[in-house]
């Protein structure tokens, strides 16, 4: 028996093993046969040979491995329909045991993203001191963390997204925006981070994407369907939808081809040849390849340190004949150096020496022959010549008078051509620095007056307009409804223009003003204006909306000279608009640049903790007022390696999106916590989650809950969800169904920071919660001697409406004294307690706080 087939022999025995739990018997009674001494390479594939880009890796490799009689074992993890732990785990004792039973591998090769993670998180037990090559990686972070370590290195599986994107932009020039097939598979998730880094470089076109994991393959077939030629389509990744279904490449370009009326663009192998266009593509063979050489040079005496890793992907042009010509794409478009399938070649082409002999031959008789009767054929020419240019001349004189009529009216035609065609360029030139949409100057027309303006030195603002929310409008109403209201937005701005005011259109739902006014109290008024424009609703198509906007404004020359310049801070300020609430203004300033910096810098630290395992959570007690005893706990996030505070970092966290993936985690945390507490003996005790406004779009995440409370045996009464006033400020039938839905599971939910809003009475009459949390604020405005009663009123409300009440950051004994007189349930605050971590948690545990503090 080979090696490589008794590695697959023992593969399928370990699994059963595995089952049955005798692994220690037979492990005594294999017989593994030795190795022999040639060098020997192991191939990890994060998938199996099944999906088209594995077994081009393999050949690659083996291209360079096989003619240095290198041996090659190869071992599949099947992460494509089995991404699960108890997979993981399986195959780790699969391999653990190979590893422990053979000779030591040379080196490794890991092939894919999965197969990557798994070399990093078991070298020390699996691989340690062997050089390990990783290709076809999607996650760019996760392979520089890798190339840190000086037992790694291999090359990076860069998609040419951008370059798929302009090309296919030249195909269709028409097209307005760009989406994204894409799912929640790991490589899925890295080609949709990549995907929305090419906006960077392209930012006049629309992006968006499609989750296959977020819709049946049914309910993806009618979206598919809906798709208009204004788009531009890149099949990235569809693997698994909402149900967990999985189809693999093959009968997901079946389904793009069936349910789609437009181009497929692809950057990967797959597709090409049954119903997808093409692009770049990654060539995987040529990856392989470059990976094995990668391991010859180590072979050869060159330390695996000093083999540095490779950023660019070996990628090229592939395109399907046939679906050019369906299409009609003109083929001068199409890059020289593409590779054309499908494409039928000539006669010509295939037979084309024979061909030249063939006319060589033919071309030399005709010659002789030309030879042989020149003179007899010179002879009747004349003869026939001097007979026709008598019969010619007797004909000019009436041919001559015809002539004449004909060309008067060839005459009149052209002129009518011309005009024609002055008409149609005067509508071209319109339309190279005019929107389409809105007939309004486009950004090119922006851009020429605000360099006229800046190069006569004269003083203005440049203001940056962009509607609110205006992609609930496109997602919810349709994207033809949504453009309707950008006509009927523009109709309105219009109204306004004026000799001082130029107006256009720059994309999407921006909108840029040039005001020839640089005193802020003038550009006020001209906003306040604006704003009147707005108060009337739009009703379109019998359906009302009432729009908002965010403007961010820059001056010139106070602020800036350069136009480009200009437009990105005008747009910075923009930004700081929507961060501060939407339906706002705000003046550009420098410190606006730093806090971009340091909001970069943070995201940066929050990648990284969630990649690297660097979260905690601290736990503050809420102590029952009248026994003393801790009724509960709040879990507080904390990152581990640097003080940044949680009122800084989880805002970043929202803008950036982490938030609902931190949010899991924090979940999964408590519930693990819980139940070592359980474990430990512990009686239980209620555990509150912070939730934002972000996660409550999460729609997954009550499944998620439900499913972690079931597998670990936990009551759902001990987690309570924390809901602040400004996370209902977009009060929806979808947030209250949400909530309804996490009550209907037995999850308790409370209002924290109650009282610093403005409609906080009114929350308590619809939201289905058990508690209610007293703001510091509040605490500290209303314990006073003389206005105390504010506080008793409050707490008989809640209590009326059969809500419990917790008072927060209480520091004080006279506050506490007061708050249990007024009957307050319970207290949390730095008087019994600062958040802590879990082993100052548990000294406390069961102690009556009130006793201590007396007793101090």
């Amino acid at each position: 028996m080979s090696i490589l087939r008794k590695g697959r022999h023992i593969n399928c025995i370990s699994f059963f093993i595995s089952l049955v739990c005798i692994i220690p018997f037979l492990l005594n009674s294999t017989v593994i046969e030795a190795k022999d001494s040639k060098k020997s390479v192991l191939y990890i594939s994060s998938y199996n040979e099944n999906l088209e880009s594995v077994p081009e890796q393999i050949s690659g490799i083996k291209s360079i491995l096989e003619p240095e009689e290198i041996h090659l074992d190869i071992e599949y993890m099947d992460m494509n329909r089995f991404r699960t732990e108890e997979n993981e785990k399986l195959f780790y004792n699969i391999l653990e045991y190979k590893l422990s039973n053979l000779d030591p591998y040379d080196a490794i090769i890991v092939g894919d993203d999965a197969a990557l993670q798994f070399a990093m998180k078991y070298q020390e037990q699996l691989f340690k001191d062997i050089p390990v090559i990783f290709l076809g990686i999607n996650n760019i972070d996760t392979a520089v963390v890798a190339s840190r370590n000086k037992y790694f290195t291999g090359i990076i599986e860069s998609t040419d997204l951008e370059e798929n994107i302009k090309i296919a932009r030249k195909f269709n020039p028409e097209a307005t925006k760009v989406i994204a097939i894409v799912d929640n598979t790991l490589p899925g998730l890295g080609n949709k981070e990549q995907f929305y880094l090419t906006r960077n470089n392209i930012r006049d076109i629309e992006y968006g994407h499609i989750n296959a994991s977020d819709y049946t393959f049914e309910e993806l077939e009618g979206i598919l369907e809906n798709i208009e030629n204004d788009t531009i389509l890149l099949y990235l990744s569809m693997y698994v939808d909402r149900t967990g279904a999985y189809i693999d490449i093959k009968d997901a370009v079946k389904m793009l081809k069936e349910h789609t009326h437009i181009p497929v663009y692809r950057a990967e192998v797959g597709g090409v040849g049954a119903g997808i266009l093409g692009g770049k593509m990654v060539s995987y063979s040529e990856s392989g390849r470059i990976a094995a050489k990668m391991v010859m040079e180590y072979l050869n005496g060159k330390p695996i340190e000093s083999i540095s890793m490779i950023t660019k992907s070996p990628n090229s042009y592939v395109f399907d004949y046939n679906i050019i010509k369906k299409y009609d794409i003109d083929e001068k478009l199409i890059p020289a150096d593409a590779i054309i399938i499908n494409q039928k070649t000539s006669f010509y082409e295939e037979n084309k020496q024979l061909v030249i002999t063939t006319l060589l031959i033919i071309g030399l008789l005709i010659i002789f022959s030309v030879i042989l009767s020149f003179d007899n054929i010179k002879r009747r020419i004349i003869e026939k010549a001097l007979k026709e240019s008598h019969d010619q001349l007797s004909d000019a004189n009436e041919e001559l008078s015809a002539t004449e009529e004909e060309l008067r009216a060839q005459y009149q035609t052209i002129q009518e051509h011309l005009e024609k065609i002055e008409i149609l360029n005067h509508k071209n030139e319109f339309l190279a620095y005019h929107d389409y949409l809105t007939n309004l100057p486009n950004r090119m027309s922006f851009i020429h007056k605000l360099q006229s303006e800046l190069e006569a030195n004269h003083r203005g603002a440049i203001l940056i307009l962009d509607l609110d929310n205006f992609k609930g409008i496109n997602d919810t109403l349709g994207h033809v409804y949504g453009d309707m209201v950008l006509k009927e937005v523009a109709d309105r701005l219009s109204s306004l223009v004026s000799q001082k005011v130029f107006l256009s259109r720059i994309g999407g739902d921006e909108f840029v003003i040039l005001l020839s006014e640089d005193d802020k109290n003038e550009i006020i008024k001209y906003i306040e204006l604006i704003r009147e424009q707005f108060q009337k609703s739009f009703i379109l198509k019998n359906k009302e909306n009432y729009i908002q906007f965010s403007i961010g404004i820059c001056r010139f020359p106070e602020d800036c000279s350069d136009a480009n310049q200009l437009i990105m801070n005008a747009d910075t300020a923009m930004y700081k608009a929507k961060l501060s609430g939407k339906d706002n203004y705000v003046f550009y300033h420098d410190e606006m640049k730093e806090e971009l910096r340091k909001k970069s810098e943070i995201e940066g630290i929050l990648r990284q903790a969630f990649r690297e395992d660097g979260f905690l959570l601290h736990y503050q007690p809420q102590v029952d007022v009248n026994t003393g005893e801790i009724a509960s706990f709040e879990a507080l996030l904390r990152l581990k390696d640097f003080n940044i505070s949680p009122g800084v970092f989880i805002g970043v966290a929202e803008e950036i999106g982490l938030i609902v993936d931190i949010g899991r985690w924090v979940t999964k945390e408590v519930i693990n916590q819980l139940v070592r507490w359980r474990e430990q003996g512990y009686p239980l005790k209620t555990v509150s989650l912070n939730y934002s406004n972000r996660q409550l779009r999460d729609v997954d995440y009550i499944p998620f809950l439900n499913n972690l409370l079931v597998s670990n045996g936990l009551d759902p009464e001990y987690i309570e969800i924390e809901i602040t006033e400004s996370s209902l400020l977009e009060e929806s039938l979808q947030t209250l169904e949400f909530l309804d839905r996490l009550k209907e599971l037995g999850v308790k939910i409370a209002l924290d920071d109650f009282g610093i809003g403005y409609s906080s009475i009114n929350y308590l009459s619809y939201i289905p919660a058990n508690k209610v949390k007293l703001d510091k604020s509040l605490s500290d405005k209303f314990l006073g001697v003389h206005n105390s009663s504010v506080i008793d009123s409050i707490i008989a409300l809640a209590h009326g409406l059969e809500l419990e009440i917790t008072a927060e950051g209480i520091e004080e004994y006279n506050q506490f004294i007061r708050l249990k007189e007024a009957g307050c349930d319970y207290i949390q605050g730095y008087l019994f307690s600062r958040p802590v971590g879990v082993d100052e948690i548990e000294k406390v545990y069961g102690t009556n706080l009130i006793e201590s503090l007396n007793n101090a």
